[in-house]
């Protein structure tokens, strides 16, 4: 999300740390840069930290897995071998389903 988009974020931001979403799924890099941007110009990046530890986080593949894991949040579900929306779906919803 764009500068334009902040009051958006920022609202994901609150609801994660509200505990109101039980999973997150990003497909690039910045979209995660963007949401620890946002967290932390607003004093909640500690919080969202550890709301992110109890949310089932899921990364489209290798590489956002890995921009996740820089910044100390651990991915729950990668999609093997694949890396777009239909796998990354699937597999968090087996996740979500305890079938994974």
């Amino acid at each position: 999300a764009d500068a334009a988009e902040t009051g958006r974020v920022t609202g994901l931001i609150e609801a994660l740390i509200a505990g109101e979403v039980d999973a997150i799924a990003f497909t690039s890099q910045a979209q995660v840069r963007r949401l620890l941007a946002v967290a932390r110009a607003g004093d909640r990046h500690d919080m969202l930290g550890v709301a992110l530890e109890r949310t089932v986080v899921a990364a489209i593949g290798p590489v956002v897995a890995e921009e996740l894991r820089a910044h100390g949040i651990s991915p729950a579900v990668v999609p093997e071998g694949r890396y777009f929306m239909k796998p990354l779906v699937s597999a968090l919803t087996r996740h979500l389903r305890g079938t994974a």
